[in-house]
């Protein structure tokens, strides 16, 4: 019934949803630009300029964040007012107000029109602020490196200024891009198909300040963005660098944005020592998310699912000193169990309010809880590393719970967020999706003090997590900072975690349904039948566990991935035995750290389809065995993998990717 209910909410939320958020400029470039010193001294003069003239009553604008084509144009802004009379707004108040940023009640964006900047001056005597040319000059000069660093295709002349502030503007190639042309001039307005421009062009064509010749005005459209205005979320709500690359494949759905995330590795993999394992798996998983404008915010319908039930066989692949789950009702030991067909099925609402602030609710059966880092399959710096983490059941494990609810709010910089979930791990039936009610809570703050950066601090308390000791609770602290770099012709990425487990005392009652199996497990000339481990409640006492890791992934000319990861991580008694029945009779207790070192590479190969990126790369890792567990792993046990990986991708990255293209 719970599992029915989420459906019928998913469709609801489909059919009620509303309209597309329009381009506005687009996503920033976020490589480094010589412009960006000039761009910094625009934005900070403009913003004073604006708080003089709201303070002389000569700036009223109808949009959050405000408009600043009308205090570059007319040295004031009465969009406010004439979008109350129904005149209209400037151009980049009109695609503000197709985004759904419009700030008067009462208005219905669609009833909105276009009145050029040039018309929406206030009435005035007053001298502009002596700010407002300083922002001009800084802008002008701005836009000239963006153009002498080829990032800069502007439609009308002087340039517009809300792509100068994206670091890129496109939208002279989109404008000039067509459809073959018929052959009269008449068929040309009514039939060429033109890509967009922003809203500051669409401005200056209105104005009469369009730079090409040929083109009827009726062609020159505002465009649709290809990402929403949103925070750059991986998976659930954890929040990645602004600057981190995001691969996918898009496609427009009318109304809707279809992205699709995806990534397979196809993996042979060797370790040595008396515990090493070899074996062929694949790693996979893919996201399909579809958004669109709903009323003032956005609303996003996230799913993520992967084939590794059908091709991770016997449970799980071997990784040395891994725990966490079972395989067969047994604990893993020195593997890593598969993802389930289902890692998350939910979706995501994002409200702005005001120009610094924002709420996001997010749910669904299955999620990820505002618990840890970004999870290591979605990590920029772990792109190219088929290899799950040691640590991953001490940091980022809740990315699959069932029964997820998160509401958070951001304030400039930061955010703060509260989860309610199921705590309760996946089950072996990895094909399905598990019920429970919430009954585990975590909150998470983050701070992304540029593109560049992003930290978190989260605490949780997780029950009933494990199916091997259904009646422990866990107590999860971490924090994670992550930067992301672009380059040139490529991007650099990195992750530090930190991640503690506090497994709770317990009392362990005398009947856990153990007895079959404890019997089975004894001896055969035992005198009696065995029943459970403890034959009285008994307390159980705590248990604390610490990891670190540390990670880098660097794409260098677009072909050549180089990476490392080293982990230090508490391992709790399991480690010294084989998978067999009697191990869910070993109460766990912290027993020794080890450490894994990891240092790989792949070189991308030429795409057969341009929308899937190929990579064929290997990997070594060495394993820190402490003393105590070397009679039982060896000396110096290591792993290799070699890999094929394919990845979605966008056409653009591929033409990108290409030599000619550089």
């Amino acid at each position: 019934m719970r599992q029915r209910s989420w459906v019928i909410l998913a469709i609801g939320l489909l059919v009620s949803s509303g309209g597309l958020r329009p381009h506005e400029g687009g996503r920033r470039n976020l490589k480094p630009t010589k412009a960006q010193a000039d761009l910094n001294q625009a934005r900070k003069q403009m913003d004073l300029a604006k708080k003089k003239l709201g303070a002389q009553g000569r700036y009223a604008c109808c949009v959050k964040p405000s408009c600043d084509l009308c205090a570059q144009v007319a040295g004031s802004c009465a969009c406010a007012l004439n979008v109350a009379k129904g005149l209209g707004a400037c151009g980049e108040c009109y695609g503000g107000w197709q985004a759904g940023r419009g700030a008067l009640k009462g208005v219905d964006r669609k009833s909105v029109k276009l009145l050029p900047a040039e018309k929406q001056g206030a009435p005035s005597t007053a001298p502009p602020p002596a700010e407002l040319q300083l922002a001009r000059d800084a802008l002008l000069d701005a836009k000239r490196a963006l153009a002498g660093e080829r990032r800069f295709f502007c439609c009308i002349r002087g340039g517009c200024n809300q792509c100068a502030h994206e670091k890129d503007c496109p939208c002279g190639s989109d404008l000039a891009s067509a459809a073959p042309a018929p052959q009269s001039r008449a068929a040309v307005a009514s039939t060429t198909q033109r890509k967009g421009v922003c809203g500051d062009c669409l401005d200056g064509w209105h104005s009469g300040h369009g730079a090409f010749r040929g083109i009827e005005l009726a062609e020159v459209q505002l465009a649709l963005m290809d990402s929403m205005d949103a925070p750059l979320y991986a998976s659930g709500t954890s929040l990645m660098p602004g600057a981190a690359p995001m691969d996918m494949w898009q496609r427009r759905l009318g109304p809707w944005n279809l992205m699709v995330h995806g990534v397979l590795f196809a993996v042979q993999s060797n370790q040595s020592g008396p515990r090493g394992r070899d074996k062929f798996f694949s790693a996979n998983w893919f996201m399909p998310m579809l958004s669109r404008r709903l009323g003032p915010g956005t609303l996003t319908l996230r799913s993520m699912l992967s084939l590794e039930p059908a091709t991770v066989t016997k449970r799980r692949y071997p990784l040395l000193f891994q725990t966490g789950e079972t395989a067969y009702g047994i604990p893993i030991i020195s593997g890593q169990h598969p993802h389930d067909f289902v890692m998350e099925l939910g979706a995501s609402y994002n409200l702005p309010l005001g120009e610094r602030a924002s709420l996001h609710f997010y749910g669904g059966p299955r999620g990820e809880p505002a618990l840890g880092p970004t999870a290591f399959p979605h990590r920029a710096s772990a792109s190219e590393n088929p290899m799950a983490v040691l640590s991953h059941h001490y940091q980022d494990s809740t990315h699959i719970s069932s029964n997820v609810v998160t509401a958070g709010a951001t304030w400039g910089r930061v955010t703060l967020e509260f989860s309610g979930f199921h705590g309760h791990e996946p089950d072996e039936k990895r094909w399905g999706l598990e019920s429970g009610g919430i009954d585990s809570f975590s909150t998470r703050l983050a701070v992304s003090p540029s593109p560049r950066w992003t930290g978190q601090f989260s605490a949780g308390r997780i029950n009933n997590r494990e199916a091997t000791h259904p009646v422990r609770d866990t107590f999860r602290l971490s924090s994670s900072l992550m930067y992301a770099r672009p380059l040139a012709a490529g991007h650099w990425a990195s992750t530090l975690v930190w991640g503690r487990n506090h497994d709770l005392e317990f009392t362990q009652p005398p009947t856990l349904g153990l007895g079959p199996l404890v019997q089975a497990a004894a001896p055969a000339d035992h005198p009696g039948p065995i029943r459970h481990i403890v034959r009285v409640p008994t307390r159980i006492p705590g248990q604390i566990y610490n990891t670190f890791l540390a990670e880098s992934t660097l794409f260098l000319a677009n072909r050549h991935w180089i990476w490392g990861r080293a982990e230090n991580a508490d391992r709790d008694s399991l480690v010294l035995f084989e998978e067999a029945p009697f191990v869910r009779l070993v109460e766990e207790q912290r027993f020794a750290r080890v450490q894994a070192y990891t240092a790989g590479y792949a070189r991308e190969l030429p795409r057969l389809v341009p929308w899937v990126s190929t990579a064929l790369g290997g990997q070594f890792t060495y394993f820190g065995t402490p003393e105590k567990l070397r009679p039982v792993y060896g000396n110096h046990p290591v792993g290799v993998q070699v890999f094929l990986r394919l990845r979605l991708s966008s056409a653009t990255t591929s033409q990108q990717s290409t030599p000619e293209a550089r």
